[in-house]
């Protein structure tokens, strides 16, 4: 850059960045034109180009026209047996607890059905490996472990 023909009122006008700037842009127009995107799909064969603006709330279980047609996954009838549940109990109870004590028995659920699911795999694998005799043993440990944990 030339600073030689600088005045008071070129000064403030001039871009002292000009050649950095431009060879940055050219590098980088030139990283982006090698570079390969990666296509990224959002489920088999459904790219993530093709999801904008696309209507999906037919295959999603949340949505009012999945529990319309009944394939939905029943979160609000979830919901509101325990509230008529919790109501029941707790009549005076607020909003505010009514879903804490939701989510709480809701994890607690979840977290038992899949200890129960784990417990069921681990008979089924013992069985199948090593026959009925094991299954009986590996049932008989997790009775054992489960009466240690009271």
């Amino acid at each position: 850059m030339d600073t030689h023909g600088l005045t008071n009122e070129t000064l403030w006008t001039t871009d002292f960045a000009r050649t950095e700037k431009a060879k940055f842009l050219q590098s980088q127009s030139r990283s982006n034109r090698t570079k390969r995107s990666k296509t990224i799909y959002v489920a088999p064969g459904i790219s993530a180009q093709s999801v904008w603006m696309t209507d999906v709330s037919g295959s999603d279980c949340r949505s009012v026209k999945a529990q319309l047609d009944g394939r939905g996954d029943y979160r609000v009838a979830w919901w509101k047996l325990n509230c008529l549940l919790h109501r029941l109990f707790k009549p005076r109870a607020t909003l505010e607890q009514m879903m804490y004590a939701f989510h709480s028995r809701h994890h607690a659920l979840t977290f038992k059905r899949l200890e129960v699911l784990n417990d069921y795999r681990i008979l089924y694998q013992a069985m199948r490996q090593q026959g009925h005799v094991a299954g009986l043993r590996s049932a008989f440990r997790q009775l054992y472990e489960l009466r240690k944990k009271k």
